[in-house]
């Protein structure tokens, strides 16, 4: 299907189809006016709760109807955790309707979709990216796909950065290029992110002071700013218009017209205390048992610190009322269960008066974007700007006052202890005593409106504000520093300040915290940490914890560090503790000891569960590792009271690329607390199987065999009701058959690997017999194995090179055409995908590709691109010089071959840099025994020697990179790199699940 058959007038029909209701007038005057220019206004200006995240509906709407103006890559920014989540959960509405339709507008947009992404079974994906790393790299495995893409400052501005966080340097610059190119970028909430907008428009212009690029590459993309006080003074702006948004008879304007005129009002009260976290809970249990309505039955609690939060949840749980903790410091697996307990309580549109009174306690995570609505609000005094988003959050459509004819009640919780200080508050400064100032003057009985329409709220001093951070000038040398991502420069600018702003106190990076059982690498290689189980803390906050400090105040806004979370060596209060804390580096799942001083921002750090540091499903520093502690029903050491759950496995498959099961001491323990007695015993280790790097095929098969009768046995025995905690085990009976199909089903139905790993399970050693145990794996290609240096040669497909590099030219052409760059790039494209691997002619590349075996590699006809079925490979035998240095040889020797290019160099380059190395030198070593490589290409025979160093090959290489850096843009060339390379990876995965044709997509 076609997408000019789609057009503005479809809009409407395709918003019922996906939401079942009509979209409000303002969606589809944003729409047509889109549509009609061709670009998105600068700055679009809406009130709270009129439903701005349905921009997400245009954009993907506008894409499938003029692809050749809207980008690929829709990036809604927003810097809050939850915030995400709900965003993510639009997005992925919008893509499943339109997946599963097979008539109708749908049905015309996912042709269209299609024909974008060359693909009629294609649809537009959706990825979340939160806090400081990674989430979800799909989004990064083809430049041609259509995405939504839901991530925060942090993670969105370290990729545009090339500074990725969590990820290795030599996937930045992928990561750079699909970021820096065809997107648009939709900032939520400017007014929290200031400085990351002023970086972004830097970044956007940055290309534009160079002739050549507007000419070379395609110029699709956009910057939307979405708030009442953006960044720029001038530019296109997009507002409600009362006139025609607010007037008429559809039950959409009346909605919107509720929305814009609801009434509500606020009490201010003082609290008399020395700590928040002490004198706020008593208020609100005091409010809640005594001055509440009957029919306010959901009330919201918003506080200002994570402990604050814990607090007041503790207090009203010990006074009898049912509260729910929900902060942006939980682990997502969590979050979200935590979500579905609440989620029928707090919907907007909820119709059950008489529901059980609840209480949901949470900080800044809710106060932006969170479609929550309370018929009761209970809020810490905060800045203006936080204010007017808390309140959003109070009967949220204006049903409660329309229905009893009384505004909605707000209490505004005031610490008289912190107004009055002199110290300003250090995540807020002066603003809370400003803005508390403020309300008070334009209070009458401590009462103030505080509806939309209010006009108590206009005109209050800046300073009642937030505190707003300036981003430094970006100026071109810092580009230059951070376009260098292999190797990086010794010296060079942090990324923080550009994407927070700075000032005397700058906000504090984060790291992440993965609770692990075991982390020893070959568990895993197997069972990689995955963006569900990952907990964001500030730095300070995780290094207080791991010295045994007191708790370091965090938030879930940026702010800066304490003394508390610096600590001091000399001070034996803040001595370390004795836990093992090691660094995971996402990719090659390489996992080192670090000292608690040497952790850096966007680390991932693996801990172990016993250590502590979570309740109720949200960090709490102060839970720690106990004396008392609870025998383990799996055997070995007694697990601690405060010991956190380990959500390896739950991970995989909330991930969806490759389920797998543990089976250990935790999962027997699940299995006993759900099923008793009839649990399944447990595959386990015989006592005589030896220990060993892997096991044969053949070895495995009795334990496969076990494994299969296993699942059996649970399935056979698992009651109908699935605790929620196990529901990725076994699938939701009562789910619809997407979320029904667990891990057990999936392996039951599917093939998988079994293989045996060592612990130390318990974090013991020396390792014994019984601390080995199964791990059933589902079998599938992970992309990063196709990415990760030579391993990629390491597919066991046999793929002969000549195959290969044909596959890999016509996949990059073809993203080329898909993506409207010039026939002239696309057959350069071409033609370095027809050479980018020639270096793997050496034979002791060769010799590698078929296990060492003089025979095999002997009767081999032809060289080949990957390894041989289960060869083993060995480490010390890798050619010292790099394939793609000796690749770049080969091709400049022959001139017939480069005059095929219209640029010669960036040809060169894109062969260079394939593997992500060499931006700008790359690494070339003596080669004391130098080869004669030979590779004959169309009748043309290319020769060269591996004594690269004696050549100036590197600064060749390196003088190339910066011509090319100056004439297609930073990130124009690392998206010219990232089309290569991604074609080389989905050619690799296409060879390795058998498809291996250049017109055949990996699914």
């Amino acid at each position: 299907m076609s997408a000019e058959l789609l057009s503005a007038a479809d809009f409407e029909e395709y918003f019922f189809s996906v939401h079942g209701n009509e979209p409000y007038p303002w969606q589809v005057r944003l729409t047509d006016q889109v549509l009609a220019e061709g670009r998105w206004p600068d700055v679009i200006d809406l009130p709270t709760g009129a439903g701005k995240t349905a921009v997400l509906d245009s954009a993907v709407f506008a894409l499938a109807v003029r692809p050749e103006v809207f980008p690929r890559r829709i990036v809604f920014v927003i810097d809050r955790r939850i915030v995400v989540d709900q965003v993510c959960k639009r997005a992925r509405q919008i893509s499943e309707s339109i997946r599963a339709a097979d008539s109708g507008v749908l049905a015309r947009v996912r042709g269209a979709l299609g024909e974008v992404a060359g693909d009629a079974d294609s649809h537009i994906g959706v990825s979340a990216l939160r806090g400081g790393i990674p989430l979800d790299n799909d989004w990064a495995t083809r430049p041609d796909q259509p995405w939504v893409m839901v991530s925060t400052v942090d993670q969105f501005g370290s990729k545009l950065l090339f500074r990725g966080y969590g990820i290795s340097e030599v996937m930045r610059p992928i990561h750079a290029g699909l970021a820096g190119n065809d997107c648009l970028v939709i900032l939520d909430e400017v007014h929290l992110s200031k400085p990351f907008a002023a970086t972004l428009r830097d970044v956007r212009i940055e290309p534009s002071a160079n002739s050549f690029n507007g000419s070379l590459l395609p110029q699709r993309g956009g910057i939307v700013e979405m708030s009442a006080t953006p960044l720029i003074a001038d530019g296109v702006r997009f507002a409600l218009h009362p006139g025609i948004d607010l007037e008429g008879g559809s039950e959409a304007v009346a909605r919107l017209r509720r929305i814009a005129r609801s009434a509500k009002r606020a009490r201010l009260t003082e609290v008399t205390g020395r700590d928040a976290h002490s004198a706020l809970p008593k208020e609100v249990v005091r409010i809640v048992q005594e001055d509440l309505r009957g029919d306010e039955r959901s009330i919201g609690v918003i506080v200002n610190r994570v402990r604050t939060a814990r607090e007041v949840q503790r207090a009203l749980s010990e006074a009898g009322v049912t509260a729910h903790l929900l902060t942006g410091r939980m682990r997502p697996l969590d979050r979200q269960r935590r979500l579905r307990k609440i989620e029928t309580l707090v919907a907007p549109d909820r119709r059950d008066p008489d529901a059980e009174r609840t209480v949901v306690v949470a900080t800044q995570a809710i106060e932006v974007g969170a479609d929550f609505s309370f018929d009761a609000l209970v809020t810490e005094a905060c800045p203006l700007d936080s204010l007017r988003q808390r309140v959003g959050r109070l009967d949220r459509r204006g049903t409660l006052a329309e229905r009893t004819g009384e505004p909605a009640r707000c209490w505004v919780l005031g610490l008289k202890a912190e107004l009055a200080s002199k110290r300003p508050d250090p995540i807020y400064g002066e603003a809370v005593r400003v803005t508390w100032n403020e309300l008070s003057a334009r209070a009458v009985d401590s009462q103030i409106d505080i509806g939309p329409a209010s006009k108590q709220l206009n005109d209050f001093p800046r300073e009642a504000g937030a505190p707003a951070r300036t981003a430094p000038l970006l100026l071109p040398t810092h580009m230059d520093a951070w376009t260098q991502t292999s190797p990086e420069p010794l010296v060079q600018p942090e990324i923080t300040d550009f994407l927070h702003g700075f000032d005397d106190n700058p906000p504090e990076p984060e790291v992440a915290l993965v609770w692990r059982r075991d982390r020893s690498t070959e568990a895993l290689r197997l069972v990689p940490p995955r963006p569900a189980e990952q907990l964001q803390v500030p730095l300070s906050a995780a290094k207080a914890w791991l010295r045994g400090a007191d708790e370091t105040p965090v938030a879930d806004v940026a702010s800066a560090a304490t003394d508390a979370g610096r600590g001091r060596a000399d001070d034996t209060s803040t001595a370390p503790l004795s836990r093992s804390v090691l660094r995971y580096i996402g990719g090659n799942d390489v996992v080192q000891p670090v000292d608690v001083e040497d952790i850096g921002p966007g680390d991932v750090l693996l801990v172990h569960p016993r250590i502590g540091g979570l309740s109720e499903g949200t960090w709490n520093p102060l839970h720690t590792e106990k004396a008392d502690t609870r025998p383990s029903a799996g055997g070995g050491l007694a697990v601690p009271d405060s010991a956190v759950d380990d959500l390896g496995d739950e991970a995989q498959w909330a991930y969806q690329r490759r389920r797998t099961i543990r089976l250990d001491g935790q999962l027997e323990d699940q299995l006993r607390k759900w099923l008793g007695d009839d649990a399944p015993t447990m595959l386990r280790p015989t006592s005589d199987e030896a220990p060993g790097d892997s096991f044969a095929e053949e070895n495995l098969s009795s334990p496969k065999e076990s494994a299969r009768r296993w699942i059996d046995d649970v399935l056979a025995h698992a009651p109908v009701a699935v605790p929620l905690h196990l529901q990725w085990l076994a699938g939701d009976p009562d789910a619809d058959d997407e979320t029904r199909l667990g891990t057990l089903h999936v392996l039951k139905s599917g093939e998988f690997d079994i293989e045996l790993v060592s612990g130390p399970v318990n974090g013991l050693s020396p390792r014994q017999p019984s601390e080995y145990y199964y791990v059933l794996a589902e079998r599938s290609v992970e992309s990063t194995t196709l990415s990760n240096d030579d391993d990629a040669s390491l597919t066991g497909t046999g793929v002969p090179l000549a195959a290969h590099l044909s596959g890999v030219g016509q996949r990059a052409e073809d993203f080329a055409v898909r993506l409207g760059l010039s026939p002239e790039l696309a057959s350069d494209l071409r033609l370095a995908g027809e050479l980018h691997d020639l270096g793997k002619v050496d034979t002791r590349f060769q010799a590698q590709m078929v296990g060492h075996d003089a025979v095999r590699l002997a009767m081999q006809a032809a060289p080949l691109a990957k390894s041989l079925r289960g060869v083993r490979t060995r480490p010390d035998a890798w050619p010292p010089v790099r394939h793609e240095v000796a690749s770049v040889a080969l091709a400049q020797s022959a001139d017939q071959v480069l005059r095929q290019a219209d640029d010669p160099d960036l040809v060169l380059h894109l062969v260079a840099t394939h593997h992500g190395r060499g931006r700008p030198l790359p690494r070339i070593v003596r080669d004391d025994c130098p080869q004669s490589l030979r590779y004959e290409m169309g009748g043309v025979v290319l020769r060269a020697r591996t004594d690269f160093s004696e050549t100036p090959l590197a600064l060749d290489m390196a003088d190339r990179f910066w011509r090319l850096s100056a004439k297609y843009g930073h990130h124009g060339l690392a998206w010219l790199e990232a089309i290569l390379r991604l074609a080389d990876h989905r050619q690799s995965e296409a060879e390795a699940l058998g498809i291996g044709t250049a017109d055949s997509e990996a699914r």
